[in-house]
């Protein structure tokens, strides 16, 4: 049946079999005319004769919506606290029940079998069973896979169905009782909107979709599956569930991964249609009394709700990485921070800043933080990142990239906060080696190429100069390690840029391969850690997959005028670095010349000390009693000290604690 004939011959229906052309016309939006054409045709092929005939409804009946699932078994978690005591499809919006609205509507549209699938506070859907005759199918697994799996426990039921979610709210109702083919309502949006958005089309069917955009129709309210969609669809799945990859889905991106053997039509719906409800401020913002009633559940429920649901119990036994807390402010050479602080011309920038500054939102078309930049070190501006942080940025990378049952591989020693990172997303960390002689640490690239082989990392984390060594790696074994990893990703950790001579042209790194990030921040050599500014580099084709987790807003405006500022008093950060190094070398020679003392060659702002047959939790407490803060760390079972340069006086007094401790010993 071509769709012309189809909606002709629905509209008839609708008008129980009489052939009214106005209203066919207001339906359609076909010409009379044209209209008098159809029926005519169908009328020749026996579909029509003082009404729709048996032989018409024959070939009707194909387009029949069967049925109706609704999904009701997430937890809602944005909606939290109210969530956590009443589903979101159980919210009162409007005087109604946001899922029984649904199903009215649905009913109304001549849809008999309605299926809702439950699992978080599923006993609390157990009425509609017998208020209106549901079937009520439970997904045990709604609080470790995404909705896909609720679909999958559904999927006997699919045929000719809608596809819905309990938690949208239409104005009108939208339902028909007869539908052509499949199909997906989108509404349209000109600002940027973390949505599947429409990206391609051949004629009215959809051929691309991707996360994020502006200016784009974006996928929102019902979804519809044909037989045949039901179908591909369903064997699809049953093809690929056992991954759990698939298990993790949404829906929408399962379909997306099938989207050519799947093809939908796009459906435009205006603003005031389909309303979803992804927080309670937006239920609140879309009915204002709304608020009263969260408050009246809530203290309702205040003892009801005493345990966590399910979902938290993964991370009973995953810890928070900490950095060491101080209130002190003088001997801080436990947190590698800049002591020798940051150009004046960076406190300078408090002076003009205004109201305005406070209270706008930055939303200038090009950032001047990027463009300064890119200037800097003649990077072009689409490789380059900023976030609140180079741990931020690179907790983001770990977000975007890791997946349950992934693994990375960072050093030994190393910053644990990788690992930290890792367990957070319940994946293995594997370990390659750093090596030390007399007096240097050096990365292990052999052993490195041996372990990415073996275990196959999602990331590959190189920092350099080393934390908390010292050292760093060459720009030739760096890529090495890039180009035989091409299915890992490389984040090259520069924190500590800037100390010492650049060993690394990462401009030319990052343009060549799609594989690796460079990670930055002002805290270090800029001494700027309390404004949070970090940036890094990579390859402006995957930029906007490690944007998809990086601040809605920019950065604070203020702080990046401070980054500005430094950026542009070269003389003044050359000039501070060189004194850095030069008590750098000074601490390193005295501690050397210190019998079974051992410091070693750093390419950074701290220096990594062993010393023989001595307890250095011991050394460490001596050195806190005189408001001295230093990091140990353990190299295979064997303390270090990891001690930040500071000014002069604080780094003799430091050796000469160690010196008069040692000297106790004899």
């Amino acid at each position: 049946m071509k769709i012309e004939e189809f909606k002709v011959l629905y509209s008839i229906h609708k008008d129980n079999g009489a052939v009214i052309l106005e209203n066919i016309a207001k339906r359609t939006g076909f010409a009379p005319v044209h209209i008098e054409e159809i029926v005519k045709e169908m009328t020749g092929k026996n579909w029509i004769e003082n009404g729709i005939t048996e032989y018409g409804y024959t070939h009707l009946n194909e387009y029949k919506v069967d049925n109706a699932i609704i999904m009701a078994a997430g937890f809602g978690l944005r909606s939290f606290p109210l969530s956590r005591v009443m589903p979101k499809g159980l919210y009162v919006v409007k005087g109604e029940v946001l899922i029984e609205r649904q199903i009215r509507q649905l009913r109304e549209a001549g849809i008999i079998e309605i299926i809702v699938v439950v699992g978080y506070l599923k006993e609390q859907f157990k009425y509609l069973e017998e208020k209106y005759g549901v079937i009520i199918v439970e997904n045990d697994d709604y609080y470790r896979y995404n909705n896909i799996s609720s679909l999958y426990k559904a999927k006997e039921y699919l045929k000719n169905s809608f596809i819905c979610c309990s938690d949208n709210y239409f104005n009108i109702n939208v339902f028909e009782e007869y539908v052509y083919d499949s199909y997906y309502s989108c509404k349209y949006t000109e600002e940027y909107a973390e949505e599947h958005c429409i990206t391609g089309m051949n004629g009215d069917y959809i051929t691309s979709i991707h996360k994020g955009g502006s200016n784009a129709w974006y996928t929102i309210g019902e979804a519809y599956f044909s037989r045949k969609f039901s179908e591909t669809f369903v064997n699809a799945l049953n093809l690929e569930y056992d991954d759990p990859k698939t298990k993790r889905m949404i829906w929408d991106d399962f379909h997306i991964r099938h989207i050519e053997k799947l093809p939908l039509i796009l459906v435009k719906y205006s603003d005031d249609i389909v309303q979803e409800f992804d927080t309670v401020e937006d239920v609140i913002a879309f009915d204002p009394e709304f608020a009263e009633y969260r408050d009246k559940i809530l203290k309702e429920t205040a003892d009801v709700k005493k345990q966590l649901p399910n979902i938290f119990t993964k991370y009973d036994e995953i810890q928070r990485y900490n950095s060491a807390v101080t209130d002190q402010h003088v001997g801080r050479l436990h947190l590698n921070e800049n002591t020798f602080g940051p150009s004046v011309k960076c406190l300078e920038i408090l002076k003009d800043i205004n109201m305005q500054d406070l209270y706008e939102y930055d939303m200038a078309t090009q950032d001047f933080l990027i463009e300064e930049i890119s200037k800097a070190f003649s990077v072009p501006e689409d490789d380059i990142y900023i976030h609140n942080g180079s741990a931020e940025l690179i907790k983001s990378v770990f977000s975007i990239v890791l997946e349950r049952g992934d693994c990375i591989l960072t050093s030994d020693p190393g910053w644990s906060y990788y690992s930290s990172l890792a367990r957070e997303k319940f994946c293995d960390t594997h370990y390659f080696n750093i090596l030390k002689d007399d007096y240097t640490y050096y990365f292990d690239v052999e052993d490195i190429l041996k372990k990415a082989e073996k275990y196959h990392p999602k990331i590959i984390v190189i920092t350099s100069p080393h934390n908390p060594t010292g050292c760093r790696i060459d720009g030739e074994a760096l890529e090495m390690i890039i180009k035989e990893n091409s299915e890992s990703l490389i984040l090259f950790d520069e924190a500590y840029w800037g100390f010492s001579e650049e060993d690394v042209d990462v401009r030319r790194l990052v343009e060549t391969y799609s594989n690796i990030i460079v990670s930055r921040t002002f805290s270090k050599y800029y001494a700027l850690a309390s404004m949070r500014v970090g940036y890094g580099f990579c390859n402006a084709k995957v930029k906007h997959i490690f944007g998809l987790d990086l601040p809605l807003f920019r950065e604070s405006t203020i702080s990046r005028r401070m980054a500005v500022a430094a950026m542009h008093d070269k003389e003044y950060y050359e000039n501070t670095n060189c004194r850095l190094n030069e008590i750098k070398t000074w601490f390193t020679d005295e501690l050397n010349k210190i019998p079974l003392v051992r410091a070693f060659q750093s390419c950074s702002n701290f220096v990594a000390v062993r010393i023989e047959n001595w307890d250095m939790q011991e050394l460490k407490g001596v050195l806190r009693e005189n408001n001295i803060l230093i990091r140990l760390f353990s190299d295979k079972d064997e303390a270090i000290a990891r001690i930040a340069i500071a000014d002069w006086e604080t780094m003799e007094k430091t050796v000469r604690i160690i010196r008069e401790q040692l000297a106790k010993r004899r």
